[in-house]
């Protein structure tokens, strides 16, 4: 069985905080290809937004309590 590693939402955020240090802030999104790139456009034009849900979920199985968070992309 091959080592599976489980992230913690702890360690999600940690990784976020080491990407705006390493690289500043910048949106989350997709680059869209226009069109007309050489004409002149806002910043938003290129970029389709996402965006993501964070859910609790608290599972029983075998007697036993897990608590697990679902990233869904809304």
């Amino acid at each position: 069985m091959a080592n599976k590693h489980f992230m913690m939402l702890s360690d999600l955020y940690g990784r976020i905080g080491q990407t705006l240090r390493e690289h500043g802030d910048a949106p989350i999104g997709r680059v869209r290809m226009l069109s007309h790139p050489e004409e002149p456009h806002l910043p938003a034009e290129w970029i389709e937004p996402v965006y993501i849900a964070v859910t609790p979920v608290t599972t029983e199985i075998g007697g036993v309590t897990h608590r697990t968070y679902e990233v869904t992309e809304e």
